[in-house]
């Protein structure tokens, strides 16, 4: 990582930046108690010490950041006074993608600078504008990243690095030496994360077997699988059928399938162990299905299979000073400019961060409507300027 500069920077305006913030008071259901506040940062020229102004330009909707406004997610958030008169209210949003605007005399950043969180729970990322720590609160990213491939890389790419295809990167490397010609299977194929091991599987001259739940949908899901490297989709109900599962390693060829990717839980993930090589790990990071995983004693006596489990904050809170951190980034954004890596898809949800900024009710039922749970689709809130 390219070194910080250290300097005084001071904003062109050195007066209160006008700024919303999606909060919350209470947890709960996050489209019931998440509200929209308007309030003023600075003025920038009050900074001091490490303290950096910070334009977010982009920050999506995980499911852990509604886990956490329920009160249910291990990370809890920050409540904290000024936002909310009389009350102690917190931020929602745990990823996303900021612009420095102007930092204190002891800061490593500058005007111009991207920066994104350094862990989860460090500050809210639902909002126009934040004032961090900046050496304790976010991870300068060198701009040298995000260019000389084919396209630019957009703010909503480096919103998104942290969690998803950070996690895919670090299941593919950390549990197994997996080879060319090596083989992985895992369910919630079509989710952020599996469209992420799809890419970097193909990079590496790893073959992917992905599980898609049933749906009416599925020759075209599979086709855009499929153009992202997937070498062979199948639904979870399949797996069931010995003949389907013969077909699809007779198809790969490949001499072991070494490690699975388990997201969903329960009776679909013990039917696509079936497709597991002896020794072979099994590694969870995810329960949509919130249902238990039971695995039958004979795989674990006779088939060897290891069960691991990663979460991905946890990956952080233990390499926090590692230049792993680091690595893995830049070699994502890399192949993002090269057109090598596409992020999910996701419904842009536009929420202006400077003059005319919306009003406050707008800016709200447009954080509510993300938010919700059957809004269906992964939403990211772009901050325009």
């Amino acid at each position: 990582m390219a070194a910080f500069r250290t300097q005084t920077v001071r904003h062109a305006n050195s007066g209160a930046v006008r700024a919303q913030s999606a909060v919350f008071t209470e947890t709960g259901e996050p489209s019931k108690v998440l509200r929209v506040v308007d309030h003023e940062i600075g003025p920038a020229d009050a900074l001091t010490g490490t303290q950096a102004l910070i334009r977010m330009l982009a920050a999506p909707v995980n499911p852990s950041d509604l886990n956490q406004i329920e009160g249910v997610y291990p990370v809890k958030p920050r409540f904290a006074s000024g936002l909310v008169q009389g009350q102690l209210a917190a931020v929602g949003g745990n990823e996303g993608a900021g612009e420095v605007l102007a930092s204190g005399p002891e800061s490593g950043l500058c005007a111009g600078d991207w920066v994104v969180p350094r862990s989860s729970g460090m500050f809210g990322t639902w909002a126009t504008h934040a004032v961090v720590a900046s050496d304790d609160a976010v991870v300068r990213i060198p701009h040298d990243w995000l260019r000389g491939g084919n396209v630019p890389v957009q703010a909503l790419d480096v919103a998104t690095v942290k969690v998803n295809p950070s996690t895919a990167y670090r299941m593919l490397r950390d549990f197994c030496q997996l080879r060319p010609g090596d083989c992985v299977v895992q369910n919630g194929a079509n989710s952020g994360v599996g469209r992420a091991v799809i890419q970097l599987a193909r990079e590496m001259g790893v073959r992917t077997i992905n599980v898609v739940r049933r749906r009416d949908d599925f020759d075209s899901l599979a086709a855009e699988l499929e153009q992202l490297g997937a070498d062979a989709v199948v639904m979870d109900s399949e797996l069931a059928d010995s003949a389907v599962r013969d077909r699809i390693l007779r198809r790969l060829d490949s001499p072991a399938v070494r490690l699975g990717f388990n997201c969903v839980g329960g009776r679909p993930t013990l039917l696509m162990t079936r497709l597991l090589s002896q020794g072979a790990t099994l590694v969870s990071y995810g329960a949509m299905a919130r249902q238990p995983l039971t695995l039958p004693t004979s795989l674990l006596l006779f088939g060897d299979l290891r069960a691991r489990g990663f979460w991905m904050n946890r990956w952080y809170a233990d390499n926090i000073d590692s230049p792993e951190r680091s690595t893995m980034w830049e070699h994502i954004l890399r192949l993002t400019a090269a057109s090598k890596f596409v992020a999910q898809p996701m419904v842009k949800v536009e929420w202006p961060a400077s003059a005319p900024m919306l009003p406050a009710e707008i800016a709200e039922a447009r954080v509510r409507e993300a938010v919700a749970w059957s809004s269906g689709g992964k939403h990211a809130f772009v901050f325009s300027s």
